[in-house]
């Protein structure tokens, strides 16, 4: 092999880049595929990684977003839709102890209070949500190619 040859073969990063990461994320996918995870549990967890790897902060979540918009909203997808209503929930709470701060003005507090009465509204839109999605067995179906 000639100098020319050697000094293109160290350059082609697909020939020097090491493998152990990418067989690292191929293990944790096929073992969160035998621990019964959801799908979409998965693809989040690969965006965090790509989002490491890439150096592009915000990526995860926005896939997180995406995928509960798409398959939550709007192909009522059970998985998704719960997870919204975990993260309203855990979000009202927050908010509820924020509107117990005497140091809060009074127009504030009431600003805060509209929060507070659109998460709850928000809360049981999501749970009947859920409940028609389960009713009507909205679940995650693959298909192959």
């Amino acid at each position: 092999m000639s100098d020319e040859q050697e000094a293109k073969k160290e350059l082609n990063p697909l020939i020097t880049q090491p493998h152990g990461r990418e067989q690292q994320a191929k293990m944790e996918i096929v073992n969160m595929i035998h621990s019964g995870e959801s799908p979409f549990d998965i693809i989040y967890h690969i965006a965090k990684r790509l989002e490491t790897a890439s150096g592009e902060p915000g990526y995860a979540k926005y896939v997180e977003e995406q995928i509960r918009a798409v398959y939550g909203f709007a192909l009522q997808h059970v998985k998704p839709m719960q997870d919204e209503l975990r993260d309203v929930e855990e979000r009202l709470e927050r908010i509820k102890k924020s509107y117990e701060n005497p140091e809060f003005t009074e127009e504030e507090h009431i600003r805060i209070g509209f929060a507070i009465e659109r998460h709850k509204k928000n809360i049981e839109r999501l749970k009947i949500m859920i409940q028609k999605a389960e009713a009507d067995h909205a679940d995650m179906n693959f298909i192959k190619n």
